[in-house]
């Protein structure tokens, strides 16, 4: 397994924007910008993976993300859809 450490990025105005997108998982209104877990290496116990990890899930998704080890894979997806929804918003610079 792959283990990094890297600065942990952190942009309110992205986390904003990434609670703003309904729940990847359902497509309902999301509750909670979710930080990738359990893959990566990027966090851990007591930690938060960088914004830039940062997926809308509604509070129900959360949970079942938190405690379905075979969803975290998925993650990964999610993650690319948010970064590219937020290039296309504007959010996030792609230079």
């Amino acid at each position: 397994m792959m283990n990094f450490k890297q600065k942990k990025w952190r942009n309110k105005k992205y986390r904003d924007f990434v609670r703003s997108l309904p729940c990847a998982m359902c497509h309902m209104p999301a509750d909670d910008p979710h930080h990738l877990i359990g893959v990566g290496g990027m966090g851990g116990t007591g930690t938060t993976a960088p914004d830039w990890t940062a997926i809308p899930l509604c509070r129900g998704d959360h949970g079942r993300m938190h405690n379905n080890p075979e969803l975290w894979p998925d993650q990964w997806r999610m993650i690319a859809e948010t970064l590219g929804k937020a290039i296309d918003a504007g959010v996030l610079d792609a230079k």
